[in-house]
């Protein structure tokens, strides 16, 4: 009698590295068009609801961007490595979410939600594009909360979080942002949102130390930050942080050992030459904005919001000539994206003070450039299924997926 298992199709292991996913992808490039020009017109007719004073149009547009950006990069990221290695192993191994208690606990949801991971790192993506627009509420700017939205989404500083599909410090990243915002006094959030932000933070990523560091950079480098602080409020702040610190530097330290001595691989994102072409649109709008309002050197040597733009710019492009001169490029260039990301940040922020929001167009420009006439355009090359490409999409509906 034959072997029953004889005629089941063979089930090749999961590789063991990078390209990992080897199949159930593929190209679709004119529908991926179609979804990136479907975003472009909401973010338009949410400028031209804002203007009319449609705020409950607004709003809901805003809801619709948020989901159709849902689906934009959950499709976009399936063929990402990162996104198919944990697609793969949150359900039976959590090794390599060791130290990150929060992706342990949400293990069984995910392994539950289509698509898995690349669902979540969708819900991740829409969590960068809702700042902005709580932002442009927030400072009387809803004509150009969409606008923000798909700036910062698709900007170039962020590829390797929201393009390589590096969900756990993209998370991570993001849960700082409160801290980072009353930090630099662009917003007031509340005491218990910044403790529980800043709490989950520390279990999401083990490079929230680092990440910790930056989001507190504005206070410090404040003109008398230190001389205004209240040492009794500071004091359960500081050992509270120091304990959330402790959590999370054992694993830290192994991973910094890890990449600085057996890691060989980084990405070189940030020398790409959209990059330094946002750069310079940043540079443009700073130079515009300070002519038009007059400011001096003076001033910016006395603004501490002017302070914190410098000093993330600076990081910025030093991490860059750590990536160009190979300098510790493994450890640099994981922090690549979270100052990247509050750079947008703090420079939109720059900007509002100085009312000059029509500034950021130049960089608006350059990041849907890039996008229309780089990224889409050449995904109609893509070989889909030979190498772990972001814009290589599932070629089937969730329940169909074999993992």
């Amino acid at each position: 009698m034959p072997d029953p298992l004889a005629v089941l199709p063979a089930v090749q292991a999961f590789p063991s590295s990078s390209p990992f996913r080897i199949d159930q992808v593929m190209a679709a490039p004119v529908a991926m068009y179609g979804l990136f020009l479907a975003l472009l017109l909401l973010a338009a007719l949410m400028s031209w609801a804002a203007w009319h004073q449609r705020l409950r149009l607004w709003r809901t547009l805003a809801l619709l961007l948020l989901a159709l950006v849902v689906v934009f990069f959950t499709l976009a990221s399936w063929g990402t490595s990162d996104i198919t290695k944990l697609s793969h192993d949150l359900p039976f191994d959590l090794s390599r979410v060791r130290g990150e208690p929060f992706w342990t606990v949400l293990a069984p949801l995910v392994a539950r939600l289509p698509y898995r991971m690349a669902f979540m790192h969708g819900l991740v993506v829409a969590g960068y594009a809702a700042v902005p627009l709580l932002l442009a509420r927030l400072w009387q700017a809803r004509v150009w909360g969409g606008w923000w939205s798909l700036l910062i989404v698709f900007s170039p500083l962020l590829r390797n979080f929201l393009q390589n599909g590096v969900s756990r410090q993209a998370l991570m990243t993001l849960l700082l942002l409160p801290l980072l915002l009353w930090a630099a006094r662009l917003a007031r959030p509340g005491r218990w949102l910044l403790v529980l932000s800043t709490g989950l933070a520390a279990t999401v990523h083990t490079s929230f130390p680092l990440t910790l560091s930056l989001a507190l950079v504005p206070r410090l480098v404040a003109p008398g930050s230190l001389v205004r602080l209240r040492w009794q409020r500071l004091l359960p702040v500081a050992v509270a942080l120091v304990l959330l610190v402790a959590l999370a530097a054992p694993h830290a330290l192994d991973k910094l050992r890890v990449y600085s001595s057996l890691e060989s691989y980084f990405p070189t994102y940030a020398l790409r030459p959209e990059v330094i072409r946002l750069q310079l649109a940043m540079g443009l709008a700073v130079v515009l904005a300070s002519w038009r309002r007059r400011l001096g050197f003076r001033y910016w040597l006395t603004c501490g919001s002017s302070r914190s733009l410098a000093m993330f710019a600076l990081f910025f492009g030093l991490l860059q000539l750590s990536l160009q001169w190979n300098l510790l490029a493994p450890i640099t260039s994981r922090l690549v994206d979270p100052v990247g990301f509050y750079l947008l940040i703090l420079w939109l922020g720059w900007l509002q003070r100085q009312r000059c929001l029509w500034a950021a167009v130049p960089a608006l420009v350059v990041t849907l450039d890039a996008w229309l006439l780089g990224r889409l355009l050449e995904s109609f090359s893509l070989a889909c299924g030979s190498n772990d490409e972001f814009l290589c999409i599932p070629d089937r509906w969730p329940w169909q997926v074999r993992y």
